[in-house]
């Protein structure tokens, strides 16, 4: 099993493009909608060559899954600040939202592994790291909630429920979301400034009106 893995800033320059190449490809077809030869044809190298670099398709997509949680996870840290704050939350989608809005991708790539079904061949072979950040990932957010609850900042929540629906607003609905704030960010303009701003404001609203006490 392979386990730890470099981050994708220290990543040889070869592999590097093979992991932006994966990244694309993953994000805009799946897992199981992406070849070795696609990705071969994406990074401009022969198949062969790209067990040079990895042992199969799984080893690539494990890799990219990682670095990405771990981006979401650096980004959610400071929820662990006391006593919560809505400003931290706000801070937290903030800085999701920029990422999401530059790399959509990145966001469709976490959806589709984070769901992948019971038994598919991604949740097979999870490397431990890996499954560490999925839990870090989860419990940053229930722990946040369960605080923020207990001090009367939000509204009294199901954590598990507020967990999922949190992680679908936060982590997803940014990039994901077609037509957020109407006609003007739906089109080629769609993660222009103006865009994200109204992601941005609209995010928010959604939360406080969710976490409202």
């Amino acid at each position: 099993m392979r386990t730890a893995r470099q981050p994708s800033a220290a990543l040889p320059v070869s592999r590097q493009r093979i992991h932006d190449a994966a990244l694309r490809l993953f994000g805009r077809f799946g897992y199981d909608g992406v070849s070795l030869q696609m990705l071969a044809d994406e990074v401009g190298l022969h198949k062969s060559t790209l067990f040079h670099h990895y042992p199969s398709k799984l080893d690539i997509a494990l890799e990219v899954f990682e670095a990405a949680l771990e981006r979401v996870c650096d980004i959610l840290r400071p929820l662990a600040a006391h006593p919560p704050r809505l400003e931290d939350l706000f801070a937290c989608t903030d800085a999701l939202t920029d990422w999401w809005c530059a790399e959509p991708e990145t966001a469709h790539l976490l959806m589709s592994f984070i769901n992948a079904a019971t038994g598919a061949e991604l949740q097979t072979r999870i490397p431990s790291r890996a499954a560490d950040l999925e839990r870090e990932l989860f419990t940053q957010i229930g722990s946040w909630l369960a605080r923020a609850g207990k001090s009367g900042l939000i509204r009294p929540l199901h954590v598990r429920q507020g967990i999922v629906n949190l992680v679908g607003l936060v982590l997803f609905y940014p990039a994901v979301a077609e037509n957020l704030g109407g006609g003007e960010v739906a089109g080629p303009g769609r993660f222009s400034p103006k865009a994200v701003r109204i992601r941005k404001d609209e995010l928010r609203r959604m939360l406080a009106g969710m976490l409202a006490p």
